[in-house]
């Protein structure tokens, strides 16, 4: 308790939902919601999946926007505030309950979806404090989501079984079918198959950060967000960052069981993300999106399965066998001066592995992926999957997508645990 008890301590703030917590509490689900005139419904679909016996669950929504905000949000957010509050007074019960906190007219530069899943994750944290709980999950979901009927069951179920798992993703499928767009439903297919791909590709090389960090679709133990001092206030990118940041201290696992199933809707609400990567792609008459080849992977896994030879001998002839163009990425961020640090505070080869990984991070990998040149996607997955061992029927991306989703299922039959 003492990590939640130290981070608490630092927030200094008083507790933002007036209720106590049930000493039956087990789960609490934060919401962020901006300008979202469908979240009544949102409640009465999570009202209507399973409900745990031996465990309390609760909803927390973070009702949020900036100071400059148009008129036409602040009257959504006013009108989704008194619905709201009448959904509670007639569907809040013992065992589930649904909170709400409002952030109205935030500084510019302190607003956005990551402050507003800070303030519901930090409100988790107190609420299982005050219970005494302090392997609670906090799991993130979003206003414009939908969830298998399994999804509060399945969740504490796959923590409970597990009790040093720390953190998790959880598996998603995007709703692409209720776009009636053609091209549309297209440009979030593809877009799937890329992060479906990236995680595949860096799972193939090897590395320690495969997976994809969707905020609507993660879980945490509450001890463990405050290990990490919680969420961050990132206007985007929150969910890589914190999830990247949770993976340093140890793999996350992966909870296929339960699904989670974003909208497929086009946005510019942020800088990047779901919604603009698919505006992006819709607006600019795409035929297919691309991705860089698998021989990046390639290179990442000889690199990623010779890292025992960095630590045992000169970093010049370490590079000497990697691609001319990861030796020069490697030298161009200092790979000398780090591996340098890395071997005199290493005792051993698999501590050296932590510290290279801590080095060359998510972000790093990310950044090296953008630089190579691109091909179509269905040409590389089709080459990566034979890579892997499990070569594609089709190249066409719709069957590619539903090759991939089915492959989930059968690759974590227990929460992928």
């Amino acid at each position: 308790m003492r990590h939640l008890n130290r981070y608490l301590g630092q927030l200094a703030t008083a507790p933002l939902i007036d209720e106590p917590a049930e000493a039956k509490l087990g789960l609490i689900t934060v919401i962020p919601c901006m300008h979202e005139p469908a979240m009544v419904e949102l409640l009465d679909h999570l009202r209507s999946c399973q409900m745990s016996t031996t465990s309390d669950i609760e909803i927390i929504i973070v009702l949020n926007h900036p100071a400059s905000a148009a008129e036409l949000i602040c009257k959504q957010n006013r009108d989704t505030l008194e619905q709201i509050k009448r959904w509670q007074v007639q569907h809040n019960q013992s065992g589930f309950k649904v909170h709400l906190i409002t952030a109205f007219d935030l500084p510019a530069k302190a607003s956005g979806v990551g402050i507003a899943r800070k303030i519901g994750m930090d409100e988790a944290m107190a609420r299982f404090v005050s219970v005494g709980k302090e392997d609670g999950i906090i799991a993130s979901l979003d206003a414009d989501c939908l969830v298998s009927s399994n999804y509060f069951t399945h969740l504490l179920q796959a923590f409970s079984q597990q009790p040093k798992m720390h953190a998790a993703t959880i598996a998603y499928q995007h709703r692409i079918d209720e776009e009636a767009d053609t091209y549309h439903r297209l440009a979030i297919t593809y877009y799937e198959l890329f992060l479906r791909y990236i995680e595949m590709g860096w799972s193939y090389a090897g590395l320690p950060y495969a997976f994809t960090a969707i905020g609507s679709c993660f879980a945490v133990r509450a001890n463990t967000a405050a290990r990490h001092q919680g969420m961050n206030k990132r206007q985007a990118g929150e969910d890589f960052y914190f999830l990247h940041k949770l993976a340093r201290e140890r793999p996350l696992a992966h909870i296929a069981g339960v699904t989670v199933y974003p909208s497929a809707r086009i946005s510019s609400r942020t800088p990047f993300g779901t919604g603009q990567a698919i505006s992006d792609w819709y607006h600019n008459d795409h035929t297919s999106w691309p991705v860089c080849a698998p021989e990046l992977f390639i290179e990442l896994k000889k690199m990623h399965e010779t890292l025992d030879q960095l630590f045992s001998t000169d970093t010049d002839s370490w590079l000497a066998n990697l691609s001319p163009s990861l030796r020069q990425y490697l030298q161009t961020a200092k790979i000398e001066q780090a591996a340098a640090s890395m071997r005199n505070n290493s005792s051993s080869a698999i501590n050296f592995k932590k510290s290279f990984y801590f080095w060359f991070d998510g972000l790093k990998a990310w950044r090296y992926a953008n630089q190579q040149q691109t091909i179509p996607i269905e040409e590389a997955l089709v080459t990566l999957l034979q890579l892997k061992g499990t070569p594609s029927l089709s190249n066409d991306a719709k069957e590619l997508l539903k090759q991939l989703r089915a492959a989930e299922r059968i690759k974590y039959p227990r929460a992928g645990l």
